[in-house]
């Protein structure tokens, strides 16, 4: 698939098939995630963990328990997107960019994806999921900036919602 087709491609996928994302698309995302352009070459602000089998699992439950929804929407494979640092606009601005390179090569290799940003306000709602939204390290603090959901697409539940954006030429 060319680049332009991948973006014309790309839905919002809220419904996964119950199998498991290979390690090598695994690892190809993970790839693309590394080669966003980030403010000052600062890679080393960003952090990306990543949640599947037992442990997405047990925050699976632990979300339904709390809010009867499962935010991920039973995605075999799930990025938590962190970054460092003082300057908020930076690292929103990076983990755009993070999550923009994650959902154009999940979409590529025939996978669904979804940007949420909802689980970051969970994350200050509930107490108990709070651990999910900083994790200290020696070398700083890493607040969540947002999580993707990844997986095979159920198809029979795609939107087909147009995309329309207003355009002013000057």
């Amino acid at each position: 698939m060319d680049t332009y087709e991948t973006i014309l491609k790309r839905r919002s996928i809220r419904s996964y098939l119950n199998k498991e994302v290979e390690k090598q698309k695994e690892e190809k995302i993970i790839n693309a995630a590394f080669h966003a352009p980030i403010a000052s070459a600062r890679y080393d602000n960003v952090l990306i963990k990543i949640y599947k089998n037992e442990k997405l699992k047990e925050l699976q439950n632990e979300l339904i328990s709390l809010t009867s929804k499962d935010n991920t929407y039973n995605a075999p494979l799930v990025l938590f997107i962190y970054h460092k640092g003082e300057n908020i606009d930076l690292a929103n601005l990076d983990s755009g960019a993070i999550i923009e390179n994650i959902l154009l090569e999940a979409t590529n290799l025939s996978l669904g994806s979804l940007f949420i940003y909802s689980f970051v306000r969970l994350t200050k709602e509930y107490p108990s999921l709070y651990k999910y939204y900083e994790i200290k390290r020696d070398d700083g603090n890493y607040i969540l900036r947002s999580i993707v959901s990844i997986g095979y697409v159920d198809k029979e539940n795609v939107s087909h919602i147009e995309h329309k954006m207003k355009v002013e030429v000057e």
